[in-house]
């Protein structure tokens, strides 16, 4: 039963967070930056000041999912919210000048951790798995809207490849 492959999910997730911890504290941003953070910093660093629709968007978060980070964000010092002066209720976030301070911390942790990632892999081993794992995203989002369970966001957390959804 072990060599399933929702065990095998597991594992992985598991060990990626393990490598995250190790590599924030090696870069020095382990106080502040936490698992997880990667996705919406790198999202804000492409184009600061979005509002929450459009960073759930582009980083395949749901909403509610999305909202949890963001306070954790807030909390660190790493973003403000702000009410849309266009349309108010819409809420921005932006970055704070400690998040972009972090930006060249982020992206040697980003080169280290693919680094550990790709490690004996060729370009096309790489191709491959980031299509496989789209597919299996996509699967699991599929399941959850099909079973109702998307409504906590539960099925809705992801990471998309960028050949294959930018």
């Amino acid at each position: 039963m072990l060599d399933q492959l929702a065990f095998y999910m597991g594992r992985v997730y598991y060990n990626y967070i393990g490598l995250l911890e190790r590599e924030l504290a090696h870069v020095g941003i382990d106080g502040t930056v936490a698992p997880g953070m990667g996705h919406t910093l790198f999202a804000l660093y492409e184009k600061d000041d979005q509002i929450i629709k459009e960073i759930a968007a582009r980083v395949q978060l749901s909403p509610s999912t999305l909202t949890g980070m963001l306070g954790r964000m807030q909390h660190a010092g790493l973003i403000v919210r702000h009410r849309d002066r266009a349309d108010g209720r819409s809420v921005r976030v932006k970055l704070t000048p400690l998040a972009r301070s972090l930006r060249p911390q982020c992206n040697l942790l980003v080169e280290r951790v693919d680094a550990v990632l790709e490690a004996e892999m060729d370009e096309e081993d790489v191709a491959i798995l980031k299509s496989l794992l789209a597919r299996v995203i996509d699967n699991i989002q599929r399941a959850g809207r099909t079973t109702g369970a998307a409504k906590r966001g539960d099925y809705e957390v992801a990471i998309r490849s960028p050949q294959l959804h930018d």
